[in-house]
Protein backbone atom coordinates (compact mmCIF):
# COMPACT_ATOMS: atom_id res chain seq x y z
CA UNK A 1 0.00 0.00 0.00
CA UNK A 2 1.14 3.58 -0.75
CA UNK A 3 2.69 5.79 1.94
CA UNK A 4 -0.38 8.70 2.59
CA UNK A 5 0.68 11.94 1.36
CA UNK A 6 1.01 14.78 4.17
CA UNK A 7 -1.01 17.66 3.68
CA UNK A 8 -0.07 21.29 5.56
CA UNK A 9 -3.01 23.15 5.94
CA UNK A 10 -2.27 26.62 6.95
CA UNK A 11 -5.11 28.27 9.39
CA UNK A 12 -5.19 31.70 10.17
CA UNK A 13 -7.66 33.12 12.89
CA UNK A 14 -8.42 31.81 16.54
CA UNK A 15 -12.02 32.02 16.73
CA UNK A 16 -14.71 29.87 15.58
CA UNK A 17 -16.35 30.97 12.17
CA UNK A 18 -16.81 29.75 8.71
CA UNK A 19 -13.25 29.11 7.56
CA UNK A 20 -12.36 26.65 10.87
CA UNK A 21 -15.21 24.95 10.76
CA UNK A 22 -15.12 24.46 6.49
CA UNK A 23 -11.68 23.00 7.72
CA UNK A 24 -12.88 20.78 9.99
CA UNK A 25 -16.06 19.28 7.81
CA UNK A 26 -13.33 18.54 5.27
CA UNK A 27 -10.83 17.19 7.54
CA UNK A 28 -13.45 14.76 8.87
CA UNK A 29 -13.71 13.31 4.92
CA UNK A 30 -10.18 12.70 4.61
CA UNK A 31 -9.23 9.17 3.37
CA UNK A 32 -6.93 8.83 5.78
CA UNK A 33 -5.39 5.69 3.94
CA UNK A 34 -4.18 8.24 1.16
CA UNK A 35 -3.67 11.31 3.33
CA UNK A 36 -1.80 12.43 6.61
CA UNK A 37 -3.13 15.88 7.69
CA UNK A 38 -1.35 18.33 9.95
CA UNK A 39 -2.34 21.66 10.43
CA UNK A 40 -0.08 24.87 11.32
CA UNK A 41 -1.92 27.86 12.56
CA UNK A 42 -0.79 31.71 13.28
CA UNK A 43 -2.56 31.54 16.58
CA UNK A 44 -3.60 29.71 19.42
CA UNK A 45 -7.04 29.39 20.11
CA UNK A 46 -10.39 27.36 19.83
CA UNK A 47 -9.77 26.58 15.98
CA UNK A 48 -6.95 25.19 16.91
CA UNK A 49 -8.64 23.30 19.48
CA UNK A 50 -11.55 21.76 17.11
CA UNK A 51 -8.72 20.37 15.22
CA UNK A 52 -6.76 18.87 17.67
CA UNK A 53 -10.20 17.33 19.25
CA UNK A 54 -10.25 15.54 15.62
CA UNK A 55 -7.44 14.02 16.05
CA UNK A 56 -5.15 16.28 13.71
CA UNK A 57 -1.74 17.29 15.00
CA UNK A 58 -1.55 20.93 15.44
CA UNK A 59 1.58 23.29 15.48
CA UNK A 60 1.41 27.08 16.46
CA UNK A 61 3.56 29.10 14.15
CA UNK A 62 2.90 32.27 15.39
CA UNK A 63 2.22 35.24 12.90
CA UNK A 64 -0.37 37.87 11.62
CA UNK A 65 -2.13 37.21 8.53
CA UNK A 66 -2.48 40.25 5.66
CA UNK A 67 -6.15 41.12 5.62
CA UNK A 68 -7.26 42.55 2.39
CA UNK A 69 -11.19 41.41 2.18
CA UNK A 70 -14.53 42.70 2.26
CA UNK A 71 -14.67 41.77 6.25
CA UNK A 72 -11.25 42.55 7.46
CA UNK A 73 -9.14 45.55 5.84
CA UNK A 74 -6.83 47.79 6.91
CA UNK A 75 -8.56 51.65 6.54
CA UNK A 76 -6.19 54.98 6.08
CA UNK A 77 -6.69 55.70 10.21
CA UNK A 78 -5.24 52.05 10.99
CA UNK A 79 -1.63 52.44 8.38
CA UNK A 80 0.70 51.93 11.24
CA UNK A 81 -1.36 48.52 12.07
CA UNK A 82 -0.98 47.43 8.65
CA UNK A 83 2.77 48.43 9.13
CA UNK A 84 3.43 46.73 12.69
CA UNK A 85 1.62 43.48 10.60
CA UNK A 86 3.85 43.83 7.45
CA UNK A 87 6.92 44.18 9.61
CA UNK A 88 6.08 40.86 11.70
CA UNK A 89 5.21 39.23 8.30
CA UNK A 90 9.01 38.67 7.40
CA UNK A 91 9.79 36.35 10.62
CA UNK A 92 6.51 34.95 10.26
CA UNK A 93 7.77 33.53 6.80
CA UNK A 94 10.79 32.50 8.15
CA UNK A 95 9.42 30.68 11.05
CA UNK A 96 6.81 28.86 8.49
CA UNK A 97 9.66 27.79 5.84
CA UNK A 98 11.41 25.98 8.50
CA UNK A 99 8.15 24.46 10.09
CA UNK A 100 7.67 23.58 5.99
CA UNK A 101 11.03 22.25 6.27
CA UNK A 102 11.10 20.20 9.15
CA UNK A 103 7.55 18.50 7.11
CA UNK A 104 9.58 17.87 4.09
CA UNK A 105 11.75 15.53 6.36
CA UNK A 106 9.23 13.96 8.22
CA UNK A 107 9.35 12.13 4.84
CA UNK A 108 12.79 10.93 5.38
CA UNK A 109 16.25 12.46 3.38
CA UNK A 110 15.27 9.59 0.23
CA UNK A 111 11.67 11.01 -0.35
CA UNK A 112 11.02 11.78 -3.83
CA UNK A 113 9.36 14.66 -5.39
CA UNK A 114 5.96 12.94 -5.06
CA UNK A 115 6.15 12.84 -1.09
CA UNK A 116 6.73 16.07 -0.86
CA UNK A 117 3.45 17.50 1.57
CA UNK A 118 1.06 19.77 -0.14
CA UNK A 119 0.55 23.18 1.57
CA UNK A 120 -3.15 23.97 1.72
CA UNK A 121 -4.09 27.46 2.38
CA UNK A 122 -7.33 28.09 4.18
CA UNK A 123 -7.97 31.74 3.70
CA UNK A 124 -7.02 34.84 0.92
CA UNK A 125 -4.96 36.12 3.94
CA UNK A 126 -2.13 33.56 3.64
CA UNK A 127 0.30 35.36 1.36
CA UNK A 128 3.11 34.95 3.36
CA UNK A 129 2.52 31.23 4.21
CA UNK A 130 2.33 31.31 0.09
CA UNK A 131 5.39 32.94 -0.30
CA UNK A 132 7.44 30.72 2.26
CA UNK A 133 6.15 27.06 0.43
CA UNK A 134 6.46 28.29 -3.19
CA UNK A 135 10.47 29.37 -1.87
CA UNK A 136 10.76 25.43 -1.09
CA UNK A 137 8.73 24.54 -4.16
CA UNK A 138 6.06 22.94 -2.45
CA UNK A 139 2.78 22.32 -4.16
CA UNK A 140 0.33 25.06 -2.88
CA UNK A 141 -3.42 25.04 -3.26
CA UNK A 142 -4.81 28.40 -2.31
CA UNK A 143 -8.58 28.55 -0.41
CA UNK A 144 -10.23 31.78 -1.33
CA UNK A 145 -13.06 32.15 1.18
CA UNK A 146 -13.53 36.01 1.14
CA UNK A 147 -13.97 38.93 -1.16
CA UNK A 148 -11.15 40.40 -1.66
CA UNK A 149 -11.56 44.44 -1.11
CA UNK A 150 -11.06 47.01 -3.60
CA UNK A 151 -9.49 49.35 -0.78
CA UNK A 152 -8.98 53.09 -1.74
CA UNK A 153 -6.50 52.89 -4.81
CA UNK A 154 -6.67 48.85 -5.25
CA UNK A 155 -3.26 48.70 -5.29
CA UNK A 156 -3.38 46.28 -1.96
CA UNK A 157 -5.89 44.21 -3.93
CA UNK A 158 -3.73 44.37 -7.46
CA UNK A 159 -0.95 42.91 -5.04
CA UNK A 160 -2.92 39.97 -3.55
CA UNK A 161 -3.86 38.59 -7.29
CA UNK A 162 -0.55 39.16 -8.15
CA UNK A 163 0.39 36.65 -5.40
CA UNK A 164 -2.63 34.39 -5.96
CA UNK A 165 -1.71 34.37 -9.93
CA UNK A 166 1.84 33.86 -8.69
CA UNK A 167 2.02 31.56 -5.78
CA UNK A 168 -0.85 29.09 -6.11
CA UNK A 169 -1.18 25.73 -8.42
CA UNK A 170 -4.56 25.53 -7.75
CA UNK A 171 -7.44 28.05 -6.31
CA UNK A 172 -10.41 27.20 -4.39
CA UNK A 173 -13.17 29.57 -4.49
CA UNK A 174 -15.93 28.85 -2.38
CA UNK A 175 -18.63 30.41 -4.38
CA UNK A 176 -18.39 32.26 -7.54
CA UNK A 177 -18.45 35.89 -6.29
CA UNK A 178 -15.23 35.40 -4.78
CA UNK A 179 -14.05 34.03 -7.75
CA UNK A 180 -14.72 36.96 -9.38
CA UNK A 181 -12.83 39.38 -6.89
CA UNK A 182 -9.42 37.40 -8.10
CA UNK A 183 -9.06 39.04 -11.49
CA UNK A 184 -7.48 37.20 -14.63
CA UNK A 185 -6.17 33.87 -13.60
CA UNK A 186 -4.49 31.36 -15.77
CA UNK A 187 -7.17 29.19 -17.42
CA UNK A 188 -7.87 26.21 -15.24
CA UNK A 189 -6.55 27.73 -12.03
CA UNK A 190 -9.55 28.74 -10.33
CA UNK A 191 -12.77 26.61 -9.25
CA UNK A 192 -15.42 26.96 -7.42
CA UNK A 193 -16.55 24.63 -4.66
CA UNK A 194 -19.24 25.60 -2.15
CA UNK A 195 -18.47 25.27 1.32
CA UNK A 196 -20.31 22.10 2.47
CA UNK A 197 -22.18 21.09 5.42
CA UNK A 198 -22.01 17.94 8.15
CA UNK A 199 -25.60 16.21 7.94
CA UNK A 200 -24.38 14.41 10.65
CA UNK A 201 -24.39 17.01 12.73
CA UNK A 202 -26.96 19.42 11.29
CA UNK A 203 -29.84 16.50 11.13
CA UNK A 204 -33.15 18.51 10.29
CA UNK A 205 -34.60 15.06 12.39
CA UNK A 206 -32.74 15.87 15.45
CA UNK A 207 -33.61 16.35 18.58
CA UNK A 208 -35.65 20.06 19.30
CA UNK A 209 -36.21 21.75 22.36
CA UNK A 210 -33.33 22.21 23.82
CA UNK A 211 -33.14 26.27 23.46
CA UNK A 212 -36.32 26.76 24.34
CA UNK A 213 -36.45 25.02 27.63
CA UNK A 214 -33.06 27.32 27.96
CA UNK A 215 -34.80 30.18 27.51
CA UNK A 216 -38.56 28.62 29.06
CA UNK A 217 -40.64 29.84 26.12
CA UNK A 218 -43.95 28.77 25.45
CA UNK A 219 -44.36 26.27 22.04
CA UNK A 220 -46.20 28.48 20.37
CA UNK A 221 -43.09 31.64 20.60
CA UNK A 222 -41.35 31.86 17.49
CA UNK A 223 -37.64 32.56 18.04
CA UNK A 224 -35.60 34.54 15.36
CA UNK A 225 -31.83 33.59 14.89
CA UNK A 226 -28.88 35.35 14.58
CA UNK A 227 -25.73 33.77 14.32
CA UNK A 228 -22.98 36.88 13.96
CA UNK A 229 -22.35 37.49 17.25
CA UNK A 230 -21.43 41.92 17.57
CA UNK A 231 -20.34 41.38 13.68
CA UNK A 232 -21.08 44.85 12.01
CA UNK A 233 -20.42 42.85 8.38
CA UNK A 234 -22.91 40.40 9.30
CA UNK A 235 -25.84 42.55 10.06
CA UNK A 236 -25.41 43.13 14.03
CA UNK A 237 -26.16 46.86 13.76
CA UNK A 238 -28.31 46.59 11.38
CA UNK A 239 -30.49 44.01 13.44
CA UNK A 240 -30.33 46.33 16.45
CA UNK A 241 -31.83 48.84 14.58
CA UNK A 242 -34.84 47.07 12.78
CA UNK A 243 -35.42 45.21 16.63
CA UNK A 244 -37.54 47.52 17.98
CA UNK A 245 -39.78 47.40 15.34
CA UNK A 246 -39.76 44.10 14.38
CA UNK A 247 -40.16 42.75 18.35
CA UNK A 248 -43.18 45.50 17.91
CA UNK A 249 -45.09 43.64 14.93
CA UNK A 250 -44.69 40.27 16.19
CA UNK A 251 -45.58 40.70 19.53
CA UNK A 252 -45.02 37.27 20.29
CA UNK A 253 -41.73 36.59 18.55
CA UNK A 254 -38.60 36.17 20.43
CA UNK A 255 -34.97 36.99 19.16
CA UNK A 256 -31.72 35.22 20.29
CA UNK A 257 -28.18 36.41 19.41
CA UNK A 258 -25.72 34.41 19.41
CA UNK A 259 -21.74 34.53 18.25
CA UNK A 260 -18.93 36.49 20.02
CA UNK A 261 -19.52 39.80 21.83
CA UNK A 262 -18.35 41.86 24.15
CA UNK A 263 -19.72 44.86 27.24
CA UNK A 264 -20.16 47.49 24.14
CA UNK A 265 -22.51 44.99 22.25
CA UNK A 266 -24.07 44.30 25.01
CA UNK A 267 -24.75 48.06 26.59
CA UNK A 268 -26.00 48.68 22.55
CA UNK A 269 -28.56 46.47 22.74
CA UNK A 270 -29.83 47.81 26.10
CA UNK A 271 -29.54 51.46 24.41
CA UNK A 272 -31.27 50.13 21.14
CA UNK A 273 -34.45 48.04 22.77
CA UNK A 274 -36.76 49.85 25.15
CA UNK A 275 -37.67 48.11 28.25
CA UNK A 276 -40.51 46.68 27.73
CA UNK A 277 -38.90 44.48 24.79
CA UNK A 278 -36.10 43.33 26.38
CA UNK A 279 -36.97 40.39 27.66
CA UNK A 280 -37.84 39.62 24.30
CA UNK A 281 -34.18 39.34 23.07
CA UNK A 282 -31.50 36.86 24.76
CA UNK A 283 -27.81 37.25 24.06
CA UNK A 284 -26.19 34.07 23.75
CA UNK A 285 -22.82 34.92 23.09
CA UNK A 286 -20.53 32.07 21.71
CA UNK A 287 -22.02 29.03 21.36
CA UNK A 288 -20.67 25.62 19.75
CA UNK A 289 -24.04 23.93 19.45
CA UNK A 290 -25.36 25.66 16.25
CA UNK A 291 -27.75 22.78 15.03
CA UNK A 292 -29.54 23.05 18.85
CA UNK A 293 -29.86 26.82 18.57
CA UNK A 294 -31.21 25.81 14.12
CA UNK A 295 -33.47 23.53 15.58
CA UNK A 296 -35.80 25.63 17.28
CA UNK A 297 -35.28 28.84 15.30
CA UNK A 298 -38.33 29.49 13.37
CA UNK A 299 -36.49 32.20 10.96
CA UNK A 300 -32.35 32.65 10.80
CA UNK A 301 -31.85 36.49 9.95
CA UNK A 302 -28.71 37.27 8.22
CA UNK A 303 -28.65 41.15 7.24
CA UNK A 304 -25.52 41.25 6.54
CA UNK A 305 -23.33 44.67 4.80
CA UNK A 306 -20.69 43.16 2.66
CA UNK A 307 -20.79 41.02 0.10
CA UNK A 308 -19.32 37.33 1.56
CA UNK A 309 -20.23 33.28 1.42
CA UNK A 310 -22.93 32.92 4.86
CA UNK A 311 -22.49 29.91 6.34
CA UNK A 312 -25.36 30.26 9.14
CA UNK A 313 -27.55 30.46 5.69
CA UNK A 314 -26.29 26.96 4.61
CA UNK A 315 -26.54 25.41 8.09
CA UNK A 316 -30.05 27.09 8.45
CA UNK A 317 -31.22 25.65 4.89
CA UNK A 318 -29.86 22.21 5.98
CA UNK A 319 -32.38 22.23 9.14
CA UNK A 320 -34.97 23.38 7.42
CA UNK A 321 -34.85 27.09 8.04
CA UNK A 322 -35.83 29.48 5.90
CA UNK A 323 -33.19 32.46 5.56
CA UNK A 324 -33.68 36.25 5.34
CA UNK A 325 -30.68 38.11 4.08
CA UNK A 326 -28.94 41.23 2.61
CA UNK A 327 -29.51 41.05 -1.16
CA UNK A 328 -25.54 40.39 -1.88
CA UNK A 329 -22.75 38.97 -3.45
CA UNK A 330 -22.22 35.17 -2.32
CA UNK A 331 -25.60 35.14 -0.06
CA UNK A 332 -27.68 35.44 -3.72
CA UNK A 333 -25.96 31.99 -4.21
CA UNK A 334 -27.04 30.55 -1.34
CA UNK A 335 -31.05 31.32 -1.58
CA UNK A 336 -33.48 30.92 -4.55
CA UNK A 337 -35.77 34.06 -3.54
CA UNK A 338 -39.14 33.48 -2.73
CA UNK A 339 -38.53 29.62 -3.01
CA UNK A 340 -35.67 28.67 -0.48
CA UNK A 341 -35.44 31.99 1.46
CA UNK A 342 -36.08 36.30 0.85
CA UNK A 343 -33.78 38.47 -0.01
CA UNK A 344 -33.72 42.37 1.25
CA UNK A 345 -32.19 45.28 0.18
CA UNK A 346 -29.20 45.72 2.14
CA UNK A 347 -28.65 48.10 5.53
CA UNK A 348 -32.34 48.51 5.73
CA UNK A 349 -33.88 48.03 9.09
CA UNK A 350 -37.23 48.53 8.51
CA UNK A 351 -37.89 46.26 5.41
CA UNK A 352 -36.16 43.69 7.95
CA UNK A 353 -38.87 44.35 10.22
CA UNK A 354 -41.43 44.36 7.67
CA UNK A 355 -40.22 41.20 6.01
CA UNK A 356 -39.17 38.79 9.38
CA UNK A 357 -43.13 39.95 10.57
CA UNK A 358 -44.35 39.02 7.47
CA UNK A 359 -43.01 35.47 7.37
CA UNK A 360 -43.72 34.66 10.83
CA UNK A 361 -47.29 35.55 10.47
CA UNK A 362 -47.77 32.87 7.53
CA UNK A 363 -46.21 29.72 9.08
CA UNK A 364 -47.43 27.70 6.24
CA UNK A 365 -45.63 29.69 3.53
CA UNK A 366 -42.45 29.77 6.24
CA UNK A 367 -42.13 26.18 6.33
CA UNK A 368 -42.68 25.56 2.50
CA UNK A 369 -39.44 27.84 1.98
CA UNK A 370 -37.94 25.61 4.68
CA UNK A 371 -38.38 22.27 3.20
CA UNK A 372 -37.00 23.40 -0.41
CA UNK A 373 -34.11 25.45 1.38
CA UNK A 374 -33.45 21.91 2.79
CA UNK A 375 -33.92 20.28 -0.57
CA UNK A 376 -31.44 23.08 -1.87
CA UNK A 377 -28.82 22.33 0.59
CA UNK A 378 -28.62 17.92 0.01
CA UNK A 379 -28.14 19.02 -3.57
CA UNK A 380 -25.88 22.22 -3.40
CA UNK A 381 -23.89 22.04 0.18
CA UNK A 382 -23.57 17.94 0.09
CA UNK A 383 -20.03 17.44 2.37
CA UNK A 384 -19.60 14.16 0.54
CA UNK A 385 -19.66 15.55 -3.23
CA UNK A 386 -17.98 18.89 -2.01
CA UNK A 387 -15.12 16.89 -0.38
CA UNK A 388 -14.56 14.67 -3.13
CA UNK A 389 -14.37 18.04 -5.30
CA UNK A 390 -11.61 19.29 -3.18
CA UNK A 391 -9.49 15.82 -3.37
CA UNK A 392 -9.46 16.01 -7.01
CA UNK A 393 -8.18 19.79 -6.70
CA UNK A 394 -5.24 17.81 -4.76
CA UNK A 395 -4.98 14.99 -7.02
CA UNK A 396 -4.61 17.17 -9.97
CA UNK A 397 -2.41 19.08 -8.55
CA UNK A 398 0.22 16.78 -7.43
CA UNK A 399 -0.10 15.07 -11.11
CA UNK A 400 2.02 18.13 -12.29
CA UNK A 401 4.88 17.73 -9.31
CA UNK A 402 4.98 13.64 -10.42
CA UNK A 403 3.77 10.53 -9.72
CA UNK A 404 0.48 10.04 -7.54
Amino acid sequence: MPTPRPILYVHHERAIGGAPLSLLFLLRRLDRSRWTPRVLCLREGPAADLFRKEGVPVRIVPGPDLSHTELVWFRARQFPRLLLRLGASLPLAFRLRAAFREEIARGGAASPPSALPLVHLNSSTLAVAAAAAKALRLPVVWHIREPLAKGFFGIRRALLRAAIRRWSDAVIAICQNDAEQLGVMPAGRVRVIFNFVDFAQFDFAGPKGALRRELRLPEGAPILLFLGGAAATKGAEILRRAAPDLLARASQAHLAVAGESSPESTAAWIRAVPADLRRRVHLLGARTDVPALLADAALLLFPSTVPHFARPVIEAAAMGVPSLASDLGGVRELILPGKTGVLIPPSNPRRLAEVAAALLADPVHRRTLGRAALDLARERFNAERNAAETVAVYEETLARFGPF
